[in-house]
């Protein structure tokens, strides 16, 4: 019996387990909320322009690419923009900062951008961009 009990458990864990999945994609009302407020212009490969409030990337206030073996990260509060450009099968940022220097990272393609518009939220693949412009911090 105890058996019997355990075989039914174990093929009914498959499919328990899988049940979430079957819900849809999550609302596009829940957007990750960073833990610090900025807000950016975002232009896609469209040329069409999205202005956002909390915006964040993967619901982090960074951006986090690769340069040569070392992954960096950098915030928000030290980029003035990105330009997005797709080279082969890789997609590569080129970093302006807000002390004037430029660096080149490769970033995570399937990230996405969030933010909140006047019209509601908004999300996009980095990909799809060709730039995205940050709004300077305002002072406290």
């Amino acid at each position: 019996m105890k058996r019997f009990i355990s075989m039914i458990i174990l093929v009914t864990i498959p499919f328990l387990a899988g049940m979430g999945s079957l819900q849809g994609p999550s609302s596009p009302e829940k957007i990750p909320v960073p833990v610090k407020q900025y807000d950016a212009t975002f232009l896609d490969q469209m040329d069409v322009t999205a202005q956002c409030k909390e915006v964040s990337i993967e619901g982090a206030v960074y951006l986090e690419g690769r340069r040569g073996e070392g992954s960096y990260t950098i915030s928000f509060d030290n980029i003035e923009q990105v330009l997005f450009r797709v080279n082969a099968d890789r997609l590569a940022g080129i970093v302006k900062l807000r002390a004037g220097e430029s660096i080149e990272l490769i970033l995570n393609k399937s990230h996405k951008a969030y933010g909140r518009t006047r019209y509601g939220t908004f999300q996009i693949r980095l990909i799809d961009l060709k730039m995205m412009t940050i709004a300077a911090p305002s002072p406290k």
